[in-house]
């Protein structure tokens, strides 16, 4: 019916140049197939995405409090090929996956395996079990830019609260400082942005 709707509207207009805006608005939604750049059916899309997860590379958030922020930080995991993440709340309750998934991150949360956490201890129990190095992100004199470091290696990212960075005693367990280097008057990014740094370094180490 939108299809037929539209194609109406075009003949009553000399040229394409008078349409109105909101016909190519109808046509992008209603009637454009949808582009994927992997091709194939839907199955074969999905099990090719699945192949290419990094299931050696993990990331832990760690009291961040604004689901938008959340939600940003999971898109840019699904997009980079982070299958599993990490929701470390010992001090708060976490946010409902629900709040999570009216943001950004709407249609990357089905794809990604998330884990809640009320216990530092269990937490780096869990990552521990499969031997992965921890790489804390913190303003630290010790740490080193994100690109310094070989990220090809088995690996669990840190990232912190928004205001208060990661906890002391979280921070404990790092093996290694990543601070993410800063050329003008402010001192960090936003958390959201943070992560998609480092986690575009790990993707371009892992491609070269």
């Amino acid at each position: 019916m939108a299809g037929e709707f539209y194609e109406r509207l075009r003949r009553g207009f000399r040229s394409r140049s008078h349409l109105p805006f909101f016909y190519y608005m109808g046509k992008s939604r209603n009637d454009h197939k949808r582009i994927s750049p992997l091709g194939g059916t839907r199955e074969e899309r999905i099990a090719k995405v699945k192949n290419q997860r990094y299931t050696d590379v993990e990331l832990v958030l760690e009291q961040v409090d604004d689901p938008h922020n959340i939600g940003a930080i999971l898109r840019s995991c699904e997009a980079f090929g982070i299958q599993a993440v990490h929701l470390l709340y010992h001090q708060t309750k976490p946010p409902r996956l629900s709040e999570i998934r009216s943001t950004s991150a709407a249609s990357a949360v089905k794809w990604l395996t998330i884990k809640k956490w009320s216990s530092i201890d269990d937490c780096i129990s869990d990552i521990k079990k499969r031997n992965l190095s921890i790489y804390a992100t913190a303003l630290d004199p010790n740490g080193k830019p994100h690109f310094a470091y070989d990220l090809t290696q088995p690996l669990a990212i840190i990232i912190g609260n928004e205001k208060d960075g990661i906890s002391t005693e979280l921070l404990s367990y790092a093996d290694h400082i990543i601070t993410i280097p800063m050329r003008g008057f402010v001192q960090s990014l936003n958390v959201s942005v943070a992560a998609a740094v480092v986690l575009s370094e790990i993707l371009r180490q892992r491609s070269i």
